[in-house]
């Protein structure tokens, strides 16, 4: 591998570390703000499907649970020879945050959880309050 190909590849992984992240905060957020209710519900709607979805429509060896972004994160993680990873985006963090294995099963049970109470609060928000007018004076 070229010098040139390890910098794109590590600046790909650090991309797509940072995407994760802002997806998991607008994901938990979102729905508290007006102005992103929407687009929270929309992404929501895409997290779910590809949760639920994606995977065993790509008959994915981990089907529930896949996540596209960390599919092209662990492959481009695999290129450069870092650590080989097994699991979800969110079990890794969970797992450098706390410096130990967390168990894949708490872990999923915790997201599946989280993301459904989020997806509730998304859907009744936007029905009661709906979006604000972003353009309004």
């Amino acid at each position: 591998m070229t010098v040139a190909h390890r910098y794109i590849l590590l600046t790909l992984n650090l991309v797509l570390h940072g995407l994760h992240q802002i997806i998991i905060v607008f994901a938990l957020l979102g729905w508290m703000f007006c102005e992103s209710r929407m687009l929270n519900l929309i992404v929501l709607m895409v997290i779910l499907f590809s949760w639920y979805g994606l995977g065993p429509m790509l008959s994915k060896a981990n089907a529930w649970g896949y996540c596209f972004i960390t599919d092209i994160q662990w492959r481009v993680r695999k290129e450069l020879d870092l650590e080989s990873r097994s699991g979800g985006y969110v079990k890794y963090l969970a797992d450098n945050l706390l410096g130990r294995d967390i168990d894949k099963t708490r872990v999923d049970k915790w997201c599946n959880a989280i993301i459904f109470t989020c997806t509730f609060a998304s859907v009744a928000t936007n029905l009661l309050y709906g979006s604000c007018p972003v353009f309004s004076k």
